[in-house]
């Protein structure tokens, strides 16, 4: 049984390349603490909801389209800065956070698709490293599945899994990351439980 204590405003993050099965993951263990008595807060893949923002806004068809328009680095900005109110309110609210993603994965994302908009990328920069001190609790690293299935949202990301994977990994090295196996779900499941039992 996890200690109720020691895990106020634990901030749980799950990062990895896309396909890795973070969302079914997060969701799944989310239920699971839920269902033992713990409040979750699930903070979801921000990606997706700024995505619609600036969709509705400039009419991008997708996130590729997005990516390699000149609103790009803006667009990584917003992603990082709503990530970051999402996960400070929920953890306010809760005793467990749980993060579809970091803001790791939002740094590999930012730097892949550099378009080379200096004053933009300063402001980024200047807003990660005003993070200061700021860590996950955990950070759960996802491998990629070997599945490949296609979301319609993330579809061309599949093209350089094997990048994303290794970069992203290197950028959480300062963090406690715990690499999750490639198993199905209930095992992967089974093995966050275990390991958030013998580090709190």
């Amino acid at each position: 049984m996890l200690n109720r204590e020691a895990i106020i405003g634990m901030l749980i993050g799950f990062s990895g390349a896309c396909n890795s099965g973070k969302t079914t993951l997060a969701n799944a263990l989310a239920e699971e603490l839920r269902r033992r008595g713990y409040k979750v807060e699930l903070v979801g893949e921000v990606v997706r909801v700024v995505f619609k923002e600036f969709q509705s806004k400039y009419g991008f068809k997708d996130l590729r389209e997005l990516r390699e328009s000149r609103y790009h680095f803006q667009f990584q900005f917003e992603v990082l800065k709503t990530q970051i109110e999402r996960e400070n309110s929920a953890l306010i609210r809760a005793e467990i956070v749980l993060s579809d993603r970091t803001v790791y994965d939002n740094l590999f994302y930012t730097i892949f698709w550099n378009s080379m908009d200096w004053r933009t990328l300063r402001e980024y920069v200047s807003l990660f490293k005003s993070l200061g001190n700021r860590r996950y609790d955990i950070i759960f690293f996802c491998k990629p599945l070997r599945n490949n299935s296609k979301d319609g949202f993330r579809d061309y990301d599949l093209n350089y899994v094997e990048i994303q994977d290794l970069v992203i990994r290197l950028f959480i090295e300062r963090e406690n990351v715990i690499d999750v196996p490639e198993a199905d779900l209930n095992e992967r499941l089974k093995f966050c439980l275990r390991n958030l039992e013998q580090i709190i």
